[in-house]
């Protein structure tokens, strides 16, 4: 990054930064040199000084011993002999003081002063015994002591040499001081000078870095506005940089740049006003409006459009560079294509990616181009459309030429209208002159007619008297067509209870036997364990043959179940994306134990990669696994070989077998519920016949197909053919159909119908009558066809916002109509609402159903309110469903063993259940509803198995007992129930129980649900 590129502030606080942070460093210097001299100084003063102080002190002390002691000699009185030894005391104490500063200080040997001081307390001795001398009278030997060849001469001269030889030592060592501190203020005066120096230096170019990066661009910006300012518009800044100067310079060349522009649309717009203002007419003005435009914006090719006099379609008036093909006129009312936006909006409209089917194209002598942008500019006169102007290019449009026509739109709109106006006036000039001649000529055409009117009303009385007839004979249609929808309600009520008796029938038939084989399978697992190893091996394989049986036989009840549910419509599809392979690796696993016990080979051959399949995959192994178990049933020697390949949008799977093979005559039979080829009492191989069948329904219903191909004693091949792609039908076709009848009230005043169009296909004119009458109060705009090819070349033509549809007309019908548009993509999702007198059977419901019809309606039950709320809803959607979120069920913490409520009427279901729960639960028992909800108040378990078919209370009605307790808001209630319909267990969770057991009750799933509920 250059330092000019950063911000003036930033560039102003590093300098005057660098400048006071030398400034610092030069303080720390002066500091540190100034600290170094104090301390030299300190030096020679703690030292030499102090040394030569207490030097000067010690030798005074010593003369004035000397001296007290001459004057203690010459006393005349002990009062001044005591005086003068108490003087000589003190002075010899302060000499001691001396010698102790004088070991501190002192630089030099150590043994100086201690010599000296050995010296000085010789000297003292010796004083010591003179004074003795002195005080015994002998004044003149103790003062002949005292001279320089005394004893005590002698040691005073002695200490004195060493008191000089400290002293010359501490002189010595003053002027080493002294020397050494000249030197070092030498040399720090030179590092200042140095350092003063490089701050200078280094400060001016600071500010010279500093001068230039701000006066350079303030300079070029002045110049750069001064030539501005005298009208060179397109003089531009060349300062760049990223500092406030470089910002202000781009923010210069953008207003540069910005007035330039306005300058020029200014001009550009002027010299269109002077066009427009130059013709009045229409062509003229149109020709050169257009010619003037595409030069300012650019363009290759223009157009101008008028509306017609019907004000339904927009009609070409004048193009330039366009061929006459792309100059189509199109409608005022529906507003689609390129002008679509423009018309709804009355606004400009910018248009890109122009699609290659446009109807606009450029031709030049080395091809057609297809424009790439087109610029639509709607006239508006009040708030209507006059006119539509569009321009095309085959560049893109430039923000100016955008701008330009925004800024003469208002402009071009009054001038326009202007034109528009004078072109009506003259035009009714035209038609004033033309119909006065015309006036003459058809008053003598008067008499003429009036002969005609004549004869015509005779013409009319006839018709009128044809018309009545007519009308009785809708009338007599009316009222069969009431009874025949009265007899089909009546059978439609036996038929939904015919249905609903079936459904009870099968619902008590599924808990009768499901009950008893409970007991049977559980209390035979349970002996299973409990006796392993107990009672002979024979006996307890009798356990085997009673379990496998009981299974065999509630294997049966849920064919027919199953059966049952699909015949009712019931039956409901979960899809998932899954692998085919993965699918035909689990029933081979599942059937291999039974082909290897017959001693005959089953294997799975797989093609390339298979596409996943999205289908039910449940569904799918129960349909393979029928096929797969028939083939090993009806094999004795050989092999079962399964293929799987995929075939176009298709998954095909290929059962082969050696076995006994079909009879020509018998295979339409086999998939037939409760037929087998072989129906004789004394055939060899058993089964009820509902395997194939269940498998044959279960594949029609995921939208398959089941072939066959055998011959007796050769073996069979069976081929399953699903589709990769499942369309989900989330309902059964009874629900269907109700939801097709039930409806919802609409708003209709919060919709705008005004515009939409609505194909009416119906051949008998009454019932177009009706509807029409009901339709256009509304607002719909209503096309009719009389036959299902006239509704298709209809909609060739143009396709409707919606259909209503009949079923029976002649030659095509409404199933093949239907069919034929949900085959084309533009209309597969054009809503259908079906009309018809007929009834509708399953399997037409179901191709309506799949066809997507939105609803269907009888037609004696046309009522105005409902057919419009029906439509309404068709054409205006307003609600989506809203998935309701799964919520666990709450757990209870287990301290200890649990306490496990059963709500049980039933003895051997009762001995049942304690026999799983036996050992891991403390069980408390009730037989009835109301016991039950006694005992969950009483001891408060930790869960309560419930039985629904309950004696006086049942278990539903004891479930909302409990949940009003609010100390058992919390307990777990699992529903115990022998009713085995699809959807029983979503029924019971609705209805408040946290969890589900069907029964008969399978030993490994009881004991996990009761885990999962007992954590």
């Amino acid at each position: 990054m250059k330092l000019s590129n950063l911000k003036i502030g930033t560039q102003l606080k590093i300098g005057f930064g660098i400048i006071i942070l030398l400034i610092i460093f030069l303080g720390i210097i002066s500091w540190q040199q100034t600290d170094k001299i104090a301390l030299q100084a300190n030096e020679i003063y703690e030292h030499p000084f102090k040394v030569r102080q207490a030097l000067g002190e010690l030798k005074t002390d010593i003369m004035a011993m000397r001296l007290e002691f001459r004057n203690f000699l010459l006393a005349q009185t002990d009062q001044e002999r005591q005086a003068a030894i108490l003087n000589s005391d003190v002075h010899q104490a302060d000499a001691e003081k001396q010698f102790q500063i004088l070991s501190e200080r002192y630089l030099g040997p150590p043994s100086d002063i201690e010599n000296a001081q050995v010296a000085f307390n010789r000297w003292v001795q010796v004083r010591l015994g003179n004074r003795e001398t002195g005080k015994a009278g002998n004044i003149p030997e103790a003062l002949a002591r005292l001279e320089k060849t005394g004893d005590i001469g002698t040691e005073r001269e002695q200490l004195l040499n060493y008191v000089r030889i400290i002293d010359d030592f501490a002189k010595s060592k003053a002027n080493d001081l002294l020397f050494r501190a000249t030197k070092l203020k030498n040399i720090l005066n030179r590092q200042l000078e140095f350092l003063v120096i490089g701050i200078l230096g280094l400060s001016i170019l600071i500010i010279y870095f500093l001068n230039r990066n701000i006066r350079r661009p303030v300079v070029e910006l002045a110049r750069v506005t001064n030539l501005f300012r005298e009208g060179k518009l397109d003089i531009r800044s060349k300062y760049k940089s990223s500092n406030e100067f470089g910002q202000l310079s781009t923010s210069f060349n953008h207003m540069a740049k910005t007035i330039e522009a306005e300058m020029t649309l200014n001009n550009q717009a002027a010299k269109l006003a002077g066009v427009m203002l130059s013709e009045d007419d229409a062509h003229k003005f149109s020709h050169a409006l257009l010619s003037s435009l595409l030069e300012h914006t650019h363009s290759q090719m223009g157009a101008v459009y008028f509306l017609n006099e019907d004000k339904t379609v927009f009609e070409h008036f004048e193009c330039v560079g366009m061929d006459q093909g792309g100059c189509k006129p199109f409608s005022a009312i529906h507003f689609e294509g390129e002008f679509g936006t423009a018309l709804s909006t009355q606004k400009i409209q910018h248009i890109t990616s122009i699609p290659e089917d446009s109807r606009f194209s450029f031709h030049t002598v080395s091809g057609k181009f297809i424009p790439r942008e087109i610029l639509t500019i709607p006239i508006v006169s009040g708030n209507e459309t006059v006119a539509v102007l569009s321009l095309m290019s085959i560049k893109n449009f430039s923000k100016n030429s955008i701008r330009l026509i925004h800024s003469i739109w208002g402009m071009l709109n009054a001038r326009m209208d202007g034109i528009l106006t004078y072109r009506k006036l003259k035009d009714f000039s035209l038609q004033l002159s033309r119909q006065n001649t015309e006036l003459e000529t058809q008053r003598q055409e008067l008499h003429i007619l009036n002969k005609e009117l004549t004869h015509r009303s005779e013409i009319v009385s006839a018709a009128n008297s044809e018309l009545e007839a007519q009308k009785r004979e809708l009338s007599a249609q009316a009222s069969e067509l009431t009874e025949q929808n009265v007899e089909l309600e009546m059978q439609k009520k036996q038929l939904d209870e015919s249905n609903r008796l079936k459904t009870s029938f099968l619902s008590n038939m599924s808990h009768e036997l499901r009950t008893p084989l409970n007991s049977v399978i559980a209390l035979s697992g349970v002996l299973n364990r409990r006796l392993s190893g107990k009672v002979p091996e024979e006996e307890y394989s009798y356990l085997d043959v009673i379990e496998r049986n009981g299974k065999q036989l509630l294997s049966l009840i849920n064919d027919i179940l199953d059966l049952s549910r699909i015949e009712a419509g019931r039956e409901e599809v979960e899809i998932n994306r899954f692998n085919v392979r993965e699918l035909i690796n689990e029933v081979v696993e599942m059937i291999d134990p039974q082909a290897k016990q017959k001693n005959i080979v089953l294997r799975y051959t797989s093609g390339t990669d298979l596409t996943p399949i999205k289908s039910d995959y449940v569904k799918c192994r129960h349909i393979l696994q029928n096929i797969v178990v028939n083939a090993v049933k009806f094999t004795e020697e050989g092999s079962v070989e399964i293929i799987a390949e995929e075939v176009g949008h298709s998954i095909r799977i290929t059962v082969s077998d050696t076995g006994i093979g079909i009879d020509q005559e018998h295979i339409h039979q086999i998939f037939d519920e409760f037929r087998q080829a072989d129906g004789s009492s004394s055939r060899k191989y058993g089964g009820t016949g509902l395997g194939l069948a269940i498998a044959k329904k279960y594949t029609e219903l995921l939208g398959g197909s089941i072939e066959v191909e055998s011959k007796h004693g050769k073996g069979s091949k069976f081929i399953l053919s699903l589709p990769l792609q499942y369309i989900a039908i989330q309902e059964n076709i009874e629900n269907y159909v109700d939801q097709l009848k039930t409806t919802k009230s609409v708003n209709n005043g919060e919709i705008k119908t005004t515009g939409k169009t609505i194909l009416l296909v119906e051949d008998n004119e009454a019932i177009v009558v009706q509807m029409k009458d009901i339709l256009l109060q509304e607002g719909y705009h209503i096309m009719v066809a009389h036959n299902g090819n006239e509704a298709l070349k209809q909609i060739e033509q143009q396709i409707p916002d919606a259909m209503i549809l009949d079923l029976m007309m002649p030659e095509v019908d409404g199933f093949e109509v239907l069919k034929r548009i949900r085959n084309e993509e533009k209309t597969d999702h054009l809503p259908v609402i079906i009309l018809t007198a007929k009834y509708v059977t399953k399997q037409e419901l179901a191709f309506l159903k799949n066809n997507g019809i939105h609803q269907l309606i009888q037609k004696g039950d046309i009522n105005k309110d409902q057919l419009l709320s029906t439509v309404a809803r068709m054409m205006f959607p307003d609600s989506v469903p809203v998935n309701t979120p799964i919520v666990n069920p709450a757990k209870l913490p287990v301290t200890g063993t649990p306490l496990v409520l059963v709500v049980e009427d039933n003895p051997d279901n009762m001995i049942t259940i304690k026999a799983l729960l036996d050992g891991k639960c403390q069980i408390i028992e009730a037989e009835d509803g109301q016991a039950g909800v006694e005992q969950a108040i009483k001891h408060q378990p930790h869960l309560i198995l419930m039985d629904i078919a309950l004696p006086g209370m049942n278990g539903i009605e004891a479930l909302n007992e409990i949940r009003k307790e609010e100390k058992l808001e919390m307990v777990p209630i699992i529903a115990v129930s022998a009713s085995a319909m699809k959807g029983d267990r979503e029924d019971f969770i609705a209805l408040g129980f946290d969890g589900y057991i069907s029964k008969p009750i399978d030993n490994v799933l009881f004991e996990k649900t009761i885990e999962e509920f007992l954590n």
